[in-house]
């Protein structure tokens, strides 16, 4: 005796699916072909930015003497400080980028405590800005793209699951903080939770303060400031690389329960269709 129809459809609705090739490639840890689009996208950033980084290491002297006219103007404005604060709130959504540039003039402008309080306010108000503006208009949009692109949905994930120190840790990685500050808003981290990660990641926006203060003509030949500038970006890009693999580090710990969630998310869809659909009754068929 065969089963028919009925009894093979409850067959499959019970039993989970199978990963697809994309979960399957990533609970293997293999990357799946990138498009040409993507390729020409990708190298085009990384390239973008060494160069930006190499011409900016090369004449930050030029530049920062260059911009003394303007910073001068700044410093002696008593207005002077809601300027860079302005650009860094608009700066704070993505794919602007920039803050570091502007963080670096403040230095050059201001006394280092002062200069922090600027980026500090600008930074503030422009990740708060960011994080309701994704909350509230992009949520819709972030849940089809985290059920479509696997890193982003695992990254998603991880963020749910880990909580504070991995938001925490978000913010000092490699990762933009603004573009940290659109998932935190989009996959439902709490408003206080997202504030305390932001104050508490500040001292890596008072890096590049600290290297325009350093960078300041009267300071260009003190020993003291030099040193320290170095340390502080040794410092910081240590950090920076130590909280980077340790996100990488929970997002593969936590491939197994993601993929198995996904798994069981589209298993209650099936059950559901299979509910709710219509029903074909067949008769057992004997052999």
């Amino acid at each position: 005796m065969t089963k028919g129809p009925m009894v093979e459809e409850a067959h499959n609705v019970a039993r989970t699916p199978s990963p697809t090739r994309s979960e399957f490639n990533l609970l293997n840890g293999i990357k799946e072909e990138k498009t040409t689009k993507q390729k020409i996208r990708y190298y085009g950033i990384v390239a973008f930015l060494l160069l930006t980084t190499i011409l900016f290491s090369v004449f930050q002297t030029k530049i920062i003497h260059a911009l003394k006219p303007f910073t001068d103007w700044l410093a002696g404005h008593k207005l002077g400080p809601l300027i860079p604060t302005a650009i860094l709130i608009v700066l704070s959504f993505p794919p602007l980028m920039g803050q570091e540039i502007i963080a670096i003039v403040a230095g050059v402008a201001w006394d280092f405590p002062l200069a922090c309080l600027v980026v500090a306010t600008g930074t503030l108000l422009g990740e708060t800005a960011n994080y309701f503006t994704f909350k509230y208009a992009c949520s819709v949009r972030s849940a089809k793209i985290e059920a479509k692109d696997l890193r982003y949905g695992l990254l998603a994930h991880v963020v749910r699951e880990g909580g504070f120190p991995v938001v925490l840790a978000i913010r000092y990685s490699a990762i933009p903080s603004h573009y940290a500050t659109a998932i935190f808003s989009t996959v439902g981290v709490k408003f206080v939770v997202f504030l305390g990660a932001a104050v508490l990641s500040l001292p890596e926006t008072f890096v590049p303060v600290y290297v325009g203060y350093a960078l300041k003509p009267e300071n260009v030949d003190n020993t003291t400031a030099s040193k320290v500038d170095k340390v502080v970006l040794v410092l910081s890009i240590i950090i920076t690389i130590v909280s980077y693999k340790w996100i990488l580090y929970k997002m593969k710990a936590a491939t197994p329960d993601y993929v198995y969630s996904r798994r069981k998310a589209r298993h209650g869809k099936l059950a559901a269709a299979s509910t709710n659909g219509p029903h074909f009754i067949g008769l057992p068929t004997i052999v």
